[in-house]
């Protein structure tokens, strides 16, 4: 059943439910492809984290629990009426105002704002119209005639952003701790689940994200789902949330966490070593919570922000920072006085930062390079200097174009001039200018200026990344700049300018053949110039793996141990497991603890050809999968629900899977995608090629 509602609400909720939240459109409508074009020149947004545990502060009982506040109704066990019946009646931020937040925002060079319209706890920051548990609900958002203040600060926070100029974002939370209708219930949750029905819990999700994207609060730049790690697309009913999403709000963006890809990716607290092969967004805490928690003032200094934000910008990415304002409204003395110093910063280095994204060339050890390309055609280069480089020099190595100048932004110190070595631009550092990056807090960028896109002498790129293969495979190299040739060895040797130039095939490839394993490296020369960048990757030739004979049932044994893990339990650890069921997916089993605890699942995986198959993991925590008593991915630790691959080759037919993980606290996923031969993208595992056996062994 849906949650009660005043009877002046009914027909709304009636008719919101008869047309199951979603949007019909005609046979001709198109839908608009999503737009990246503000998000890749904004780079810098900010998260908001915002609900009853704001309030809270992570205090209970006047204990104050340590970690992510937001997850206090879940970590405390609290029941659910219980914790509502507390927080509702406190939550007044009579100190809320959506101008300061949005200015705050703009201040610090932030172009988007992405705020929390309803988190796991169940309560909803609008007046919803399928939902007691609601802004209209507290004495801040009850209407006037009712005694309350009759505000909406979701309406408030959308007028501000429309004012400043700023995009407007919403998450929203797919799980929902307090619902009915939502299952599975947290292990400790004693309401009885007779009645419960999650089909009708996904219907009023789709009538609340219609209320948040129908228009009521202008235009809306983002979806960013989160929790959707205890069901599937399908049970979630994604297709039909985003297809609503993209026809209320065309153009607008959608995260991977609707069980979906998405448009764009979402590592948590992590920075990508080397980015991502798609859009992507890091989102971070700022201290140590998403919420409010009182005593936790841990909080990251402006220099490490901006140092994470060019990081992430040099890699191709985007950084939500987040905030978590109090119960009143307010945003935390120290988070202001953070971002006011990372505004300081942006207000001299955002062109460096605004419309960035990679540069072609080596990751130095004194900080990251970004490039800016402008309308008009020209482009930037600019060195981040997180610390002074040892040798005192700057090498931009293969940049065979002379800057128009060299400038430092801000003008921290004197602009230095550049030389040329052969195809790399030298800037000798004078000791001042030493002394002053090595006393920078934040950090001093100097720009190189082109007339044009510079041309880069990088190291060779290889198209596609299989690493192994069966048989034989051709190694491909997009081409190199005009003028520039690609030398490559096979044996682990170095190239130089006597190896052998690759010639292009009739196919106009620049490739070569291996079949053998082999440690490929490849550099690229201009005018008898070798680049120093380089390439060196190890391809590994295998044997399929023997397929054995499937097993008659559709499913994986799933085994559930209770502790405390820092890694990936062994499997024999689990013989001792006193919880045993089935899933029809790789996933978490239902009536798992809240935290500290670990799950195997085990059976046999149908491969429809043979091949080189590529698996990727995502968990929070630490996973591995084994395949026919193989490791395929180690993706052990502690971290958040960031993704894992690794390649096997399978000959046709079914092979044994064990896939383990453990969750220490917090948050908790689960997913497993693969890559079939000749398959280009990712994709669910079908439920159809996941088969049960009994009495795998243990690797």
């Amino acid at each position: 059943m849906l949650i009660g509602k005043k009877p002046a609400r009914l027909l709304a909720i009636a008719l919101t439910l008869c047309f199951g939240g979603s949007i019909v459109r005609g046979a001709s409508d198109e839908i608009a492809p999503p737009d990246f074009a503000w998000w890749r020149e904004a780079r810098f947004g900010m998260f908001v984290h915002w609900g009853l545990y704001s309030e809270a502060g992570s205090v209970w009982n006047g204990h104050f629990l340590p970690g992510w506040s937001e997850w206090m109704l879940n970590r405390k066990k609290i029941p659910p009426a219980e914790y509502h019946a507390e927080l509702t009646p406190r939550f007044d931020p009579v100190d809320f105002d959506a101008d300061v937040w949005v200015r705050t925002a703009k201040d610090a060079g932030m172009k988007y704002i992405v705020i929390t319209t309803k988190h796991h706890e169940g309560f909803s920051l609008w007046p919803s119209a399928v939902t007691d548990q609601d802004i209209a609900a507290t004495k801040f958002g009850k209407p006037k005639t009712d005694g309350g203040r009759g505000r909406d600060p979701i309406r408030e926070l959308a007028d501000a952003c429309q004012r400043h100029g700023l995009k407007l974002g919403f998450y929203y939370s797919l799980l929902d701790w307090s619902n009915p209708d939502y299952l599975p219930r947290r292990e400790w949750d004693t309401r009885p689940t007779a009645g419960a029905d999650y089909a009708r819990y996904a219907q009023f999700m789709r009538a609340q994200v219609k209320e948040l994207l129908d228009g009521r609060y202008g235009k809306i730049a983002v979806l960013w789902g989160d929790g959707d790690w205890e069901h599937g697309a399908r049970e979630h009913t994604s297709d039909e949330i985003v297809a609503m999403a993209r026809a209320l709000q065309p153009g607008i963006l959608v995260n991977d966490r609707w069980a979906q890809s998405g448009d764009y990716a979402t590592p948590e607290n992590k920075i990508p070593d080397a980015g991502l092969d798609r859009p992507w967004e890091t989102c971070m805490t700022l201290n140590g919570s998403w919420g409010y928690a009182r005593d936790d003032h841990d909080f990251k200094s402006a220099a490490v922000v901006l140092q994470n934000l060019a990081d992430i910008v040099s890699k191709g990415g985007n950084y939500l920072l987040n905030i978590g304002p109090d119960g009143r409204g307010r945003i935390d003395p120290e988070s202001l006085a953070v971002l006011a110093s990372i505004g300081q910063w942006m207000h001299t280095h955002s062109s460096a930062i605004y419309g960035n994204g990679r540069a072609l060339l080596s990751v130095p050890e004194w900080g990251r390079w970004t490039l800016a390309l402008t309308s008009d055609g020209s482009a930037a280069i600019n060195a981040h200097l997180f610390s002074a480089p040892k040798s005192g020099v700057l090498r931009l190595d293969g940049v065979i174009d002379d800057p128009t100048r060299v400038r430092v932004l801000g003008g921290e110190f004197e602009s230095p001039t550049f030389r040329r070595k052969g195809p790399d631009l030298i800037v000798d550092l004078s000791p001042a200018a030493i002394e002053m990056i090595a006393k920078s807090s934040p950090h001093p960028v100097i720009a190189f200026d082109f007339a044009s896109q510079p041309k880069i002498l990088a190291a060779p790129t290889i198209v596609g990344d299989e690493r192994l293969f069966v048989g034989s495979m051709i190694v491909r190299f997009f081409p190199p700049p005009l003028g520039a040739t690609i030398h490559v060895t096979t044996d682990g040797s170095q190239p130089t300018a006597h190896t052998p130039a690759i010639t292009p095939n009739a196919q106009g490839e620049y490739a070569i053949a291996i079949d053998h394993t082999a440690t490929v490296r490849a550099r690229t020369s201009w005018q008898n110039n070798m680049s120093n960048g380089e390439t060196t990757i190890n391809f590994s030739r295998s044997e399929l793996s023997p397929a054995q004979t499937c097993g008659d049932r559709v499913g994986l044994d799933a085994r559930v141990i209770v502790g405390e893990f820092e890694t990936v339990p062994a499997s024999t650890t689990f013989d001792s497991s006193k919880q045993s069921n089935t899933v029809e997916s790789v996933t978490i089993p239902r009536g798992v603890p809240a935290d500290r605890f670990a799950v195997q699942l085990r059976g046999m995986i149908d491969a429809p050809s043979s091949g080189v198959y590529r698996f990727e993991i995502a968990s929070d925590d630490g996973s591995e999968l084994w395949i026919d008593g193989i490791r395929v991915i180690d993706h052990g630790g502690l971290h958040g629900a960031t993704p894992k691959i690794g390649d096997v080759a399978l000959a046709a037919g079914c092979h044994e899977i064990d896939v383990r993980m453990f969750e220490s606290v917090g948050s908790e996923s689960l997913t497993l995608r693969w890559r079939p031969p000749s398959i280009t993208k990712f994709a669910q595992i079908p439920e159809q090629s996941l088969h049960r056996r009994l009495n795998l062994k243990s690797e």
